[in-house]
């Protein structure tokens, strides 16, 4: 059994993590027009200042991109469809909503908070399960190029 030091050490860990899940998270890259000035930029400011307009059910939101990486913001209302991208892998930080990612045949529980990693080629969908639209941080490793996302028909 933990001693007392530990268990304190264990509460300070779970309060910090819970308090930095709900601060709203900055983006520090290049600024669009001058990539030598770096400037953070609030992320829930962002995604607030573009909302998912009414019938839309999807949308990205390119925040920067050079031939290594992509950073894109993604709302999504209900779901995407399945997927895969050919040039890249990603990685999602999934910044509202809670819901299921499926990756290559699997479900796997996700909530505000969670980072997934995605391989390319490996067909994969989101589906928002919260009240909110989801929305998330994407990376993608290289950037992708112009016919990377390809679509997959779901059985």
């Amino acid at each position: 059994m933990p001693g007392n030091t530990d268990m304190k050490q264990i509460l300070v860990t779970m309060v910090l993590l819970s308090l930095s899940a709900a601060t709203p998270a900055d983006w520090l890259g290049p600024e669009p027009k001058d990539a030598d000035r770096y400037a953070p930029r609030n992320l829930e400011k962002i995604l607030t200042a573009n909302p998912l307009g009414e019938n839309e059910e999807f949308k990205v939101m390119s925040l920067f991109e050079n031939p290594r990486s992509k950073h894109v913001l993604v709302q999504v209302r209900d779901r995407e469809p399945a997927h895969v991208h050919t040039d890249s892998d990603i990685s999602v930080w999934l910044l509202r909503g809670n819901g299921v990612m499926h990756i290559g045949g699997k479900e796997h529980p996700v909530k505000t908070g969670d980072v997934i990693h995605v391989p390319r080629d490996v067909v994969h969908y989101y589906v928002n399960r919260g009240p909110e639209a989801g929305a998330a941080l994407v990376i993608y490793s290289p950037a992708p190029g112009p016919d990377d996302r390809v679509l997959i028909r779901e059985k």
